[in-house]
């Protein structure tokens, strides 16, 4: 079945050259917003796609996803879950008839895991894949390696901006133009008090109205930067202006109000909305846009392992994208609320370098690539991937060799952060810490205290300690969502609900990096070094936060007392070893803490395999620079590095991640008992990396020292990602005008000095400086040092050390 009609956009003259693309490798179509890439290029992938297959369209968002699959399920005609449908967290519209799928990235990656072949599926669409969302770079990741196996899939990415990441990783593309009416654009600055306070941004807004005339009569978009700033906007506009029709875009809005402001047949109305109608949402009506500018973001804290929110200001490609909402119908207006002066960042950075990494490095174990052979347009930061794998090996979802564990698997079928899983795993059970508790075949139960809780982390609506069930009660009895997350849990737990109360117990184990002791101002030090003030006060020595908020430079958290005797301390607390040398040899210390407070600690010496093992333990987490490295190791791995590089050599790859994952056969090796930890043999061991063969053609092609034209022999520098570089007297080049390594594949950075060795010039070609800058330099130096030759034609005069009158009498 064919689409009744397909709507002319700038993109529509590209029909047969992307025809002729698909399939043919990675293919990254950019195309600028109004293109019309989110509509006509999921038509073509279908319409090229063999019968029975299916064409997948990822998109970030879910209204965004929704909104994407009615509309293309209108121009075929039909309603959704028909040839086009959608699935997104908690809602699924799609039939046996469904041909085109829409779906948010989490959900593409389930899938994924489910079937890595992805049987029946001809194309998969990566749409705004600029903004650079940790689950879209995942799933661009193992979608490369689905296509190492299937040969015929094809792979689309679709962006609105150039990425320069992007295009280095794929060779295919695809450019449109956009379509977008002329927009004018306004600065209006916030006024502020005599104490320098800025207005309130619902006062703002409602001045930015007052600048246009006619707002009455138009659509306003209003980007807003979250749903408190929404709420206090629209009641401001509802007190101000009763008349006017509101409509608020944000995941906590009912879906049919989502619509109305979707809808041009809903007639002039203002829209409050997030940065979520950025892209893809197309509101072809709006001919106004009010940007605050601002965006919040959620951005975690490696160090500390709390989540920071954070309202901060937009970058100026956001900036962009939203002054074009308002020109796709006609010529608009969009009035920005910050000085023009104020300089924007070019785009935000990759979601990977701010987020929580633990449902990452899950979901990575249960994919099974190694993450450092995966294509990453940026590979996550290895230390912080290796502290998540802890934890979740803490949590037993992983055992030590990494593996996923049946408790790991069931976490998939929960559809929640690890953390909560693990809290709901261990609330199953009679005795929090005693799993074995459980005999197989018994009736689970899930307490509704730690159900609720539950629920209220997932869905971060976490109340006071002393109002969080009822809130999270009345939540539960009012809220879709909340009742189907809790049958899901309910499904993959095999349990039922009791009356129970919550037991801060079953916390201890999912949280145990939150528990916290009490110091004298009655605020809790966890292990992280943070220190928690508790929403109420808490008299007990320990406690644990099940959810802690960064507020200012300090940090507030919900928490329950806990009661724990020294077995149970022991067991939840985290251990940290730390490999040492003392006076006589290698030590391992090993420290339990919880609390910021040491439970136990040991102390004992390692020898023989146990060293080497430990050593390579070391170095895989602190990084290969965490001992020195003596000038001749340097040296070796800065010349393989330049062979590899300039492609003299076919070296084994230097890249520290391969180097650190292989080092029990390379480095391990060298290890004795004897060694110091400022002497390792790393010169050695890089050598037997290499290969004898390697390293004597090196020798050859990059040598240590060079022999000048002039005879003398020197050294040569080889600089971190520099080129290599030697030093000697202007004359001892006469004669020459090339000088290079390996034959003249390898260019080399001359220093010139004068006679008594000061510089003179930097050359890498010889010939051009003689013909060049030399004429000035001897009309310098000539009387400077007459006892030494300065010819007028240095390319025909010998090389030499020596002065004039040594050289004449030799």
């Amino acid at each position: 079945m064919k689409p009744t009609s397909l709507p002319n956009l700038p993109l529509s003259d590209y029909h047969a050259d992307f025809i002729n693309a698909l399939g043919r490798g990675p293919l990254l179509l950019e195309a600028e917003p109004g293109a019309g890439k989110s509509t006509l290029a999921p038509l073509w992938a279908l319409e090229a796609a063999p019968d029975g297959q299916q064409v997948w369209l990822v998109q970030p968002r879910i209204l965004a996803a929704r909104g994407v699959a009615r509309r293309l399920a209108s121009l075929y005609g039909e309603s959704v879950g028909q040839t086009v449908g959608y699935q997104v967290p908690f809602d699924r519209q799609v039939s046996e008839a469904t041909r085109l799928v829409v779906m948010t990235p989490g959900i593409a990656l389930q899938r994924l895991l489910a079937d890595p072949e992805l049987a029946g599926v001809a194309t998969v669409m990566l749409d705004e894949v600029h903004e650079r969302a940790l689950d879209q770079d995942t799933a661009w990741a193992w979608l490369q390696e689905v296509a190492v196996l299937r040969e015929d899939i094809a792979l689309v990415l679709m962006s609105a901006t150039p990425d320069p990441a992007l295009q280095q990783q794929v060779a295919q593309r695809l450019s449109a133009p956009g379509r977008c009416f002329p927009v004018s654009v306004q600065y209006l600055a916030p006024r502020r008090d005599t104490r320098g306070a800025a207005e309130r941004l619902d006062e703002h807004l409602l001045r930015a109205l007052s600048e246009v005339a006619d707002w009455r009569a138009q659509t306003v978009l209003v980007f807003l930067p979250g749903w408190r700033t929404i709420e206090d906007c629209a009641s401001a506009l509802a007190r101000r202006e009763p008349s006017v029709r509101l409509a608020r875009l944000h995941s906590r809005v009912p879906d049919q109000e989502q619509q109305e402001a979707l809808d041009p047949a809903s007639g002039p109305r203002v829209i409050l909305a997030t940065n979520i109608a950025e892209t893809s949402l197309t509101i072809p009506d709006v001919t106004l846009v009010i940007d605050s500018g601002q965006v919040r973001r959620s951005v975690f804290e490696q160090g500390t392992g709390v989540s920071r929110l954070q309202t901060r200001r937009i970058s100026q490609a956001s900036a962009e994208q939203r002054r074009g909402r308002a020109g796709r119908v006609q010529a608009g207006h969009c009035i920005r609320l910050w000085s023009q002066e104020e300089s924007l960042a070019p785009a935000e950075p990759p979601e990977v370098r701010s987020t929580d990494y633990v449902p990452l490095a899950l979901r990575l174990a249960h994919w099974g690539s190694p993450v450092e052979e995966l294509p990453w347009l940026e590979a996550p930061n290895r230390l912080a991937l290796e502290r998540a794998r802890q934890q979740l090996q803490d949590w037993r979802l992983l055992d030590e060799a990494g593996r996923v564990t049946d408790a790991g698997r069931q976490v998939a079928a929960l559809g929640t952060h690890p953390r909560l899983a693990r809290f709901l795993q261990t609330a199953l059970y009679e005795k929090a810490l005693d799993e074995s508790s459980l005999q197989t075949g018994a009736q689970k139960t899930l307490p509704e205290g730690a159900l609720l809780l539950a629920l209220a982390l997932h869905f971060d609506a976490l109340e006071t300690s002393d109002q969080w069930q009822a809130a999270a009660r009345a939540q539960r009895a009012g809220q879709r969502t909340w009742q189907r997350q809790a049958q899901r849990w309910f499904k993959a737990l095999s349990a039922v609900e009791s009356r129970a109360e919550l037991d801060p117990a079953c916390l201890a184990d999912a949280f145990r990096d939150r528990i916290g002791h009490r110091q004298d101002s009655g605020r809790y030090r966890l292990n992280s070094g943070i220190s928690v003030a508790p929403d109420r006060p808490l008299d007990s020595e320990w406690a644990v936060f099940a959810d802690v908020q960064a507020r200012g430079k300090g940090h507030r958290g919900v928490g329950w007392p806990l009661t724990l005797n020294a077995e149970q301390r022991r067991a939840l607390s985290q251990c940290e070893s730390r490999l040492s040398h003392r006076g006589k040899g290698w030590v391992m210390h090993t420290t339990w803490r919880m609390g910021g407070s040491v439970t136990a600690e040991d102390r004992h010496p390692v020898t023989g395999e146990a060293l080497a093992e430990a050593l390579v333990a070391d170095l895989r987490e602190r990084g290969l620079s965490a001992y020195p490295w003596p000038e001749a190791a340097t040296g070796l791995y800065r010349r393989a590095q330049l062979a590899n590089e300039s492609g003299v050599l076919d070296l084994p790859t230097l890249d520290e991640s391969v180097l650190l994952s292989t080092l029990d056969q390379w480095f391990a090796p060298f290890v004795t008992d004897s060694l110091h930890p400022d002497r390792l043999p790393w010169r050695e061991a890089l050598a037997f990396y290499l290969g004898h063969d390697a390293v004597q053609a090196l020798d050859q092609l990059l040598p240590l020292q060079v022999a000048l034209p002039s005879g003398r022999s020197v050294s040569v520098d080889y600089p971190e990602n520099g080129t290599p570089t030697v030093s000697g007297k202007l004359q001892e080049f006469f004669g020459c005008d090339r000088f290079e390594l390996a034959d003249g594949r390898v260019p080399l950075r001359l220093h010139l000095a004068s006679p008594n060795g000061s510089p003179l010039a930097i050359t890498g070609d010889l010939g051009s400086f003689w013909q060049g800058a030399y004429g000035e330099v001897r009309k310098q130096m000539r009387g400077r040092y007459p006892k030494h030759p300065w010819p007028e034609d240095p390319a025909s005069h010998p090389p030499t050390r020596l002065t004039k009158k040594r050289l004449g009498a030799s």
